[in-house]
């Protein structure tokens, strides 16, 4: 919320305040509560008047909240308004309810006098993506065991163990096991990012040597490589430190970026994998010489549901990267995209080391 110098009388001020269907609170640039109007007063349960002159954190006992405040006053209010990154829970009326919180500085001649709080209801909108995800979870589990027969059963086929194909019919058995294959893919996606988002898959760190993490995550894909004639390079040093990783999950992310450079890169086409330590944390790159991705996109394709239109393939429906970038900064690390329209893609992302292990490196190294 912008706020705007005006010179409304304060009686006015306080009027339109206390009308505001927001929860609006308003402290001092010390985190001092200096106004809060009723609806706030209601979703946390407080008396107005003896919340005034309290601390925020006192008198609400956010700490969310409180460490948006403190950043802004320790800035002096030069950064943007920003969002609490959780949604709040909150019991109002005997109701469960949910409020999304945003804080701003209140400026004044160019000083920081203060801050001031919105807390906007989407409880609405919160329950409607829980009715969502339960029916994902619940279509992906009623999905995932068919699917796994029809893979079985065309996997056998076409091994000709039962049936010897050819020509036309060699054609359509194969598009019923792409097809089948890609459809189970987008299941696990779902039912991968179901329990992501519900807080049900828990990380098991170990360390973990990223050339053998290559080796694992490339297996799968031979056969693709192979079918689309498509060189993959890996350039991976031998000597660079382990990483302490989810060792499974770490894996799937390679597996899924080389899984869609495959898909985008044509016939003929090189896909590079490579490795670096930079800043104790190692950097992996996935590159491909395929159609690219016009920069205006590079944020959005991380988010749930997005897919690129125009790039001449179809994929699921857009859940890789998402579940991607939830497993790489679920342990501390980022994932972005280099890239532009006809010249490739480069997916990079950071996983940690084990610290103590690189210090032990470095003193080696140093001695001899």
């Amino acid at each position: 919320m912008a706020l705007h110098k005006c010179r409304l009388p304060v009686i006015q001020a306080d009027a339109v305040l206390q009308s505001l269907p927001e929860g609006t609170i308003v402290t001092d640039a010390t985190a001092i509560i200096r106004f809060i109007n009723k609806r706030a007063a209601e979703i946390f349960d407080l008396n107005p008047v003896d919340s005034i002159g309290q601390l925020f954190d006192v008198a609400i006992g956010n700490h969310s909240i409180n460490m948006v405040i403190q950043k802004i006053i320790t800035t002096g209010g030069q950064c943007l308004p920003e969002a609490v990154p959780k949604t709040l829970n909150v019991t109002v009326g005997g109701k469960e309810r949910y409020f999304k919180a945003e804080v701003s500085p209140l400026i004044e001649e160019e000083t920081l006098v203060g801050t001031v709080l919105l807390f906007t209801d989407v409880t609405h909108y919160e329950r409607a993506d829980r009715i969502k995800k339960q029916f994902v979870a619940t279509i992906s589990h009623e999905f995932r065991n068919p699917l796994t027969s029809i893979v079985l059963a065309i996997e056998l086929l076409l091994s000709g163990r039962q049936l010897d194909f050819h020509g036309e019919n060699l054609a359509l058995a194969q598009a019923i096991s792409d097809d089948a294959q890609r459809l189970t893919r987008l299941v696990s996606n779902l039912l991968n990012f179901s329990r992501m988002e519900e807080g049900e898959i828990k990380m098991e760190l170990e360390r973990v040597m990223v050339t053998e993490m290559v080796e694992t995550a490339i297996l799968p894909l031979t056969l693709q490589l192979k079918a689309k004639n498509i060189t993959l390079r890996s350039l991976v040093p031998d000597d660079l430190p382990a990483v302490y990783v989810d060792a499974s999950k770490a894996t799937w992310i390679l597996t899924n970026l080389v899984g869609n450079a495959i898909r985008y890169t044509p016939e003929g086409g090189e896909i590079t994998i490579s490795a670096c330590l930079k800043e104790k944390k190692v950097f992996v790159s996935v590159c491909d010489s395929g159609p690219g991705i016009h920069p205006r996109y590079h944020e959005k394709i991380f988010e749930k549901y997005t897919q690129v239109k125009g790039n001449g393939s179809s994929g699921g429906v857009g859940l890789g990267l998402a579940i991607a970038k939830e497993i790489v900064e679920a342990h501390g690390g980022k994932i972005w995209v280099k890239s532009d329209v006809n010249q490739g893609a480069c997916f990079r992302f950071t996983l940690p080391i084990n610290e103590k292990e690189e210090s032990s490196r470095e003193e080696e190294n140093s001695v001899s």
